[in-house]
């Protein structure tokens, strides 16, 4: 994941995490998510809406 200073994940996802943080949310990394039963967010597949 490139870390340039106007990449998407500084300029949109960081700020996102922060602000959710404030808010008292819990947030997970998906990125290697695994699926089925004791998957990480409890999805069967990829299509499954979360």
């Amino acid at each position: 994941m490139s870390q340039h200073a106007y990449s998407e994940y500084q300029l949109v996802e960081q700020p996102a995490i922060g602000l959710l943080a404030a808010l008292s949310w819990q947030t997970v990394s998906a990125l290697e998510e695994t699926f089925g039963a004791g998957g990480t967010l409890g999805r069967e597949t990829r299509g499954e809406a979360a």
